[in-house]
Parts: C-alpha cells; structure tokens; sequence
C-alpha cells in the first residue's frame, strides 16, 4: 500500500479497577538513598493491552512505509524504540535503548537531578507538577515522581485500541493530560517511553494503539481526541485515581510519523487545546494553516520515510502560531519515540513545550530558547500569539 494514499491531506475545517505501580528503584546505602540515574522512570509499563487486543504489528522501523510506492524494506538498518516485556516472574524488562549521537548518557548524568529530587523536602513549583525550580538537568532526565500505570477500568474508547494510563503519584493536582498516538503499522509500545517519563514530571499521559495498524492520518486524529474523552472520563471515575484531579482546560495532543500527521489534522480543527507534539510527522505536501495550537515538531535528517516533510508543514502553520521545529543531526525516524534520544535533548524540549503551552508553567521557556547541540535544522516562533 502506497504511505501516502493513507494520508488525507489538507486538514478540515466501568469495569474492574487494576493497576500496576512502576518506581523507581533505589538504592539504600547507610548515608542515604541515591536515585537511579538508569532512566527507569522513562521505561514504558509491562502490560499494554487494554479492553481489547491489536492486530499484530511489525516493527516501527521494518514497517514503517516509504512516501513513494516502493514496499518498505524487511529490516531497517536503525532498530526502532525497544519494547517492555513481562517475564514469568512479572517484572518488566526492557532492552537497552541506544543513545542517539552519543557523547554522555543523559540517563547518567540526569541521575544527580533524580537523586536530588528524592530528597525529604516537598519540592514547590507550579500547580499540577510540584516541582522545585527546574534546571537543564532535571527537564532532561526522569522526574521525581513515582508513575501508577492503569489499562483496566478505563472508558472503552470506539475510536482506537489498546491503551495505558501513566499517573504522576503525588503530583498536586489540577493536573494537565496528553493523549499519545503511534505510526503506521506500529503498535502503541512504539511511543509508549513517552508516558512514564512525562508522568514522572507531573504531566498525565494516556498511550494508545490504533484499531488497524493501517489506520490513516484521518482516522487516527479521531483516534488522539477520542483518547481525551477516556483522560476526561477518569475525572469523574469513581474509584479511579484521578477522580477530581483533572484539568479538562489544559489537554495536549502527541503524535509519531503518520500519528503525526493525524495529530496536525486533530489540532486544526480543535483550537481548545493547549498543546501539540509531531515526532518525524508524515503528510507529504500537507499544509495545517488553520493550526492554532502551539505545535512542536520532532525529526530527524536522516529520516527514510517523513525525512524533510516537518520543514514543510512547520511553515504552513500561521505565524501567529507558537511553533518550532528541531530536527536532529542524523537522526532516523524513530528518533522522537524516546525522550533519552538525542543525549536527552529530545525529552527536554518535549517536556518544555509541554510545561509551558500545556500546564503554563513559563520556568521551563530558557530551555526552550536554547539552541540544541544537535540540530542540523532550528527553527522556533515561540513569541507569537494564537
């Protein structure tokens, strides 16, 4: 099937209650705990099914098609973003993820800002993150707090599959929320390193899978927004943790490849939101000139199949529009999936965006004035007023 047939375009106008609890594991010496610095936080839950299961999928980076008619290759030669699997024992392991680029492994250096955060003093910041003053170091690793994962007793949403709710524990509420959407022909594991991190910074993250791995970018900006409808529904679930926690005025939207693109068709058309994230977003030619959302667009220049395409669709948005666009010096399509890509520099411009468009919290706007170290491509509109 041709990738771009599956594209539309120019966009127009209670069941019973499970969770599973993912920390953080530390490690008690005599004079004190030192958090882990090993990115557990960002890891992605065991359990990603929900109410019902997907069709089977292949990998981001072997299925992920070509914008021409040329079938995509059986194997890619970046493998895409690891997925967590559940031993007998029930304990989630995770392969390793490679560091894009490296020099220094964010997921080591960011260990000092985690060890900080875990000491006894409530940090103080922002309604709905509770966190002390940030610092470059600590909006690139995982944050203080622990993550409740949720895929059962969720609002059974028509309009996409399986899902996981990732829950900032003591977070002071009202708490912001994003929906995550995947790929073409990718499962909701592709993306699903996105959750655990944004909630270990206070930040609700619902992850979904779509109902057909072939679903199109129409299809799936329905998919996103149907996601918020279950992220409203547990404002008011009794027995869910997060009756009454929700700020249903302060939703974002998040996207991967042509999961991107249906996010740029979904925000069209829903100015009400606060916030929207692309990574490596497929539409070949599409433009979004009705975009009022604040959008922050994640690619790479090495990217085989939507290598480019951001470039296009950052200029259609109107220049009254926040926007900005980092595309990552050799960076393959996959690169935006994980916040750990790109020395952690992927995670702090996501997390930034998020803090500033989303929850409002203008601390985080230096972060996103600095130039990162590894762009082939910047470019930002973020004085501009919707």
């Amino acid at each position: 099937m041709d990738h771009a047939t599956i594209f539309s375009g120019r966009s127009s106008g209670s069941g019973s209650h499970h969770v599973s609890r993912h920390r953080c594991p530390l490690l008690t010496v005599l004079l004190g705990a030192l958090a882990c610095g090993d990115g557990g936080a960002m890891t992605p839950g065991s359990a990603t099914g929900a109410n019902r299961t997907p069709e089977a999928m292949g990998s981001p980076a072997a299925s992920q098609m070509e914008a021409d008619t040329t079938p995509a290759a059986p194997a890619a030669a970046t493998p895409p973003t690891p997925a967590a699997t559940a031993p007998a024992n029930g304990t989630a392991e995770v392969a390793p993820t490679p560091i894009m680029l490296g020099a220094e492994d964010p997921r080591t250096s960011a260990g000092g800002a985690a060890e900080e955060a875990a000491g006894d003093t409530p940090p103080v910041g922002a309604p709905g993150s509770k966190v002390a003053d940030p610092t470059r170091e600590s909006a690139t690793g995982p944050g203080p707090f622990q993550v409740l994962t949720v895929t059962a007793g969720l609002r059974d949403g028509p309009e996409y599959g399986s899902q996981t709710l990732h829950v900032p524990e003591g977070a002071e509420p009202p708490l912001a929320a994003v929906a995550i959407v995947p790929g073409f022909n990718t499962p909701e594991s592709s993306i699903q390193a996105w959750g655990p991190f944004l909630a270990s910074h206070g930040i609700v993250a619902l992850t979904i899978g779509t109902n057909s791995p072939t679903d199109s970018a129409d299809v799936r900006a329905r998919a996103v927004l149907d996601a918020l409808e279950t992220i409203k529904a547990e404002n008011v679930r009794s027995g869910g943790p997060l009756a009454g926690e929700l700020a249903l005025d302060r939703l974002g939207i998040m996207g991967w490849s042509l999961g991107g693109g249906g996010v740029l068709s979904a925000a069209s058309r829903t100015p009400s939101l606060k916030a929207a994230i692309t990574m490596a977003a497929f539409g070949p030619g599409a433009q979004f000139p009705d975009n009022q959302v604040p959008t922050l667009f994640l690619a790479g220049s090495a990217d085989p199949n939507a290598g480019g395409q951001s470039q296009g669709m950052f200029a259609s948005l109107p220049d009254t529009t926040p926007k900005m666009l980092f595309e990552v010096r050799g960076g393959p399509h996959e690169i935006g999936n994980d916040p750990a890509n790109a020395n952690g520099e992927i995670g702090r411009y996501g997390l930034s965006w998020l803090e500033v468009f989303l929850v409002g919290d203008e601390r985080y706007r230096p972060f996103l004035e600095e130039p990162p170290t590894q762009a082939s491509d910047f470019q930002e509109n973020l004085t501009a007023t919707p």
